[in-house]
């Protein structure tokens, strides 16, 4: 016969593994709602690695492109925009500014540089012996910044993608978010922007010209 201190042994017994029972599946489903936080897309890319590769690619060919629109402001005077520019190179190369401010400083400068430039270039400027050795300056730059800037858009889907698939990912990357989808208009523009230089510098007659345009061969 069980006695009462028997009793109140087992019953607590009971109790305990129905609580641990119940703590457990509480636990598994609370994991299951909760957002995964560096998360990989559908095609098993992670955050972390598209987010390093994209940002590689991009701040480089920013970097060279950024170089070559101050050659290019230099040859055609134009001293403020060529000033600008060299203060976002600096502030762009600084790894102590945010990593998102520095992206969308680039970003904009590019872009703006770019419209700026393709509306300089098409009328007949640059053509001195000054001129011209600031445009041929510009010319490595600018191609390998157009080099560059064409391989971004596969990286900035990736990363994109990998951003959906983490649902705190919106909330880290802010910037970034604001920046990808227009990845592929800033890659039009520097691409026109990119043929533009070359084919004026050929025009030019200057120093260069005909390398940086087989370089860019067919693109």
């Amino acid at each position: 016969m069980m006695t009462k201190n028997n009793f109140f042994k087992t019953f607590a017994i009971l109790i305990f593994f129905t609580v641990s029972a119940f703590s457990n599946v509480s636990a598994i489903e609370l994991k299951k709602k909760l957002p995964k936080i560096g998360g990989s897309s559908g095609n098993g890319v992670s955050l972390d690695d598209a987010k390093t590769k994209f940002t590689k690619i991009f701040f480089e060919s920013a970097l060279d492109y950024m170089e070559a629109q101050f050659h290019l402001f230099n040859a055609l005077e134009m001293n403020d925009e060529a000033n600008k520019t060299r203060k976002s190179i600096d502030f762009v190369k600084d790894e102590k500014k945010k990593e998102g401010k520095r992206l969308t400083n680039a970003f904009n400068t590019v872009s703006d540089n770019s419209s700026a430039i393709e509306g300089a270039l098409t009328k007949e400027a640059a053509n001195s012996a000054e001129a011209k050795v600031h445009y041929a300056k510009a010319l490595p730059f600018a191609v390998k910044g157009l080099l560059g800037t064409v391989q971004l858009p596969p990286e900035a889907k990736s990363l994109l993608d990998s951003i959906k698939a983490d649902k705190m990912a919106a909330l880290k990357l802010g910037d970034f978010v604001k920046v990808l989808p227009k990845i592929p208009e800033y890659v039009k523009s520097a691409t026109t922007v990119g043929k533009l230089i070359t084919s004026g510098a050929k025009s030019r007659d200057v120093k260069g010209a005909d390398d940086a345009n087989k370089a860019l061969g067919d693109l």
